[in-house]
């Protein structure tokens, strides 16, 4: 189980490599709570391609400030949280903390209620047996602590790569948009804007435990290295499934989440809708994870 908790890293204890903080991040933004911030614009009127504008502009954004917390875990070795403290004072970081847990407790009620929703629509889970079955395993995942939380991340992000890929490319050959949906010349500023900035402070929102997941690499990986792979794994993964959420709603505005990502993929692919779901899905336990964790 891990052994360091809110304390400084020893250097002797310090290991890993400076890019497996590319799947920690990837794997954390790649799931179902991504793909419903992408789908945002498209719900509020946007057409699909200036949507997907927006949510790249605003993860190139977010992640740029995010990715740069990152790089502070190597140097200091302590996780972002006890950080905060030279920044706000023993008694201001405590404001500080309580954004930091409503944000924890949000996701984690939001994620709960994503997996709740597809089990029940796959099937027929009790919400309520979801949720706890959710919450143990993030618990779990947690206090086994940093490793296995890494390994997790590294074997779901090759999953979800796979299934990314084969999604984008089925979609590009079937090429299923209408002419409205890519018409430049159709531009709303307000479902732009509102996604643009969703999108950014989406991802800028894991500033606050982003080091914890770089702490124990040694000082020598430098502040470049992990910056780019923090920024690169948080960017794409971010942006590549808030675009499954645009495409999803801009293909099948009327429908739920759950029931639009399973048609696009179905779309792209027949049959594929069902894995397409289950593979964004699975994400949400390390997410879970790095939640609790912090």
């Amino acid at each position: 189980m891990e052994a360091r908790s809110i304390d400084y890293v020893p250097l002797a204890e310090r290991h890993g490599k400076v890019w497996h903080l590319f799947p920690v991040w990837f794997a954390g933004d790649a799931h179902l709570a991504t793909v419903a911030t992408g789908a945002i614009g498209v719900g509020l009127g946007g057409n699909l391609v200036w949507t997907a504008i927006a949510v790249v502009l605003g993860c190139a954004l977010g992640t740029f400030f995010m990715a740069f917390h990152s790089t502070q875990g190597p140097q200091l070795g302590l996780p972002q949280m006890v950080q905060s403290r030279p920044q706000f004072g023993f008694i201001g970081a405590l404001l500080v903390w309580l954004v930091a847990l409503t944000t924890y407790i949000g996701y984690n009620a939001f994620n709960q209620i994503l997996v709740g929703s597809t089990l029940d629509h796959l099937a027929d889970v009790p919400t309520g047996a979801s949720y706890v079955g959710y919450a143990v395993i993030a618990i779990v995942l947690a206090v086994v602590g940093y490793d296995i939380i890494h390994k997790a991340s590294r074997w779901l992000t090759y999953v979800v790569l796979v299934a990314l890929a084969l999604f984008t490319v089925c979609v590009i050959v079937v090429h299923p948009f209408t002419h409205a949906q890519l018409d430049l010349g159709s531009f709303a500023l307000t479902p732009f804007l509102i996604q643009l900035f969703t999108a950014a402070v989406y991802q800028l929102s894991w500033s606050i435990y982003v080091s914890d997941y770089s702490r124990y690499l040694p000082p020598s990986v430098g502040v470049r290295s992990s910056f780019w792979w923090t920024y690169l794994g948080a960017g794409v993964g971010g942006a590549w499934m808030m675009l499954v959420g645009t495409v999803a709603a801009g293909l099948f505005p009327g429908k739920s989440l759950v029931e639009s990502v399973i048609s696009a993929g179905d779309r792209a692919l027949g049959g594929f809708g069902v894995a397409l779901l289950v593979i964004t899905v699975l994400p949400l336990l390390t997410m879970g994870a790095l939640n609790v964790y912090g």
